[in-house]
């Protein structure tokens, strides 16, 4: 699934903005299950790290689908998961029909 993901993300043109940007501070600021979050840009990858007040793998999926469902476009999405220990790694691309998109690197603990 590793190669499918990077194979994905070869084909299409990341994006960073400051409207995407803004959708997600939106997002984790109006979340009441968050103790704390940052938000950061790195090589047109976004970088989530989100710290939930009562941490489960439940909540977090919970957590993820919200957030990935007000990210997606329409076009295409993926994600990859990664269970480690205490905390719970997303790898998330999704892309228009042009191939533009984005990628976010999630990390929920």
């Amino acid at each position: 699934m590793f190669r499918i993901m990077n194979e994905y993300l070869s084909k299409i043109n990341l994006m960073v903005g400051d409207d995407i940007y803004r959708q997600i501070e939106g997002f984790l600021r109006d979340e009441k299950d968050i103790t704390k979050y940052s938000v950061n840009t790195n090589f047109n990858r976004y970088i989530i790290d989100v710290k939930l007040t009562d941490y489960s793998l439940e909540k977090a999926e919970d957590f993820y689908n919200r957030l990935s469902l007000k990210l997606s476009f329409p076009y295409s999405s993926m994600y990859l998961r990664y269970n480690e220990g205490d905390m719970v790694r997303y790898r998330f691309v999704t892309c228009k029909e042009d191939k533009s998109g984005i990628y976010a690197d999630i990390v929920i603990s």
